[in-house]
């Protein structure tokens, strides 16, 4: 039950750092090639990473539920009302995490590639 719970807490969050730390890092090796030696398909690449990550956080959510579920009568010993506090927690922070993991997979290929500011 505490991996789980720990699952639903930090699962999500670390798919969207995964799929922005890969994403950043292919940009950069597809923008600022010297000889344009990376032809990377960013948007393909933008696409599935956040597929593979929205998947990711729904199953965190999905985690968050269970261990919800399973410790929402309370009254038992510290553990379990610190489950269901981490149950909690995931269930408000994974729809957060799901929203800006579909937003990097849809701004990528929306928004010009290599643009400077």
């Amino acid at each position: 039950m505490n991996a789980l719970a720990w699952l639903g807490v930090a699962g999500g969050a670390a798919a969207w750092v995964t799929q922005f730390v890969i994403g950043m890092q292919l940009g950069l090796a597809r923008c600022e090639s010297p000889n344009a030696r990376f032809q990377i398909p960013i948007d393909a690449w933008a696409i599935a990473l956040a597929a593979s990550a929205s998947v990711i956080v729904l199953l965190a959510e999905l985690a968050a539920i269970a261990v919800f579920r399973a410790t929402r009568n309370g009254g038992g010993p510290v553990a379990t009302e610190r489950m269901h506090f981490l149950a909690t927690l995931g269930l408000t922070v994974n729809p957060l995490v799901l929203a800006i993991t579909v937003m990097g997979g849809v701004g990528v290929p929306a928004l010009p590639l290599c643009h400077q500011s």
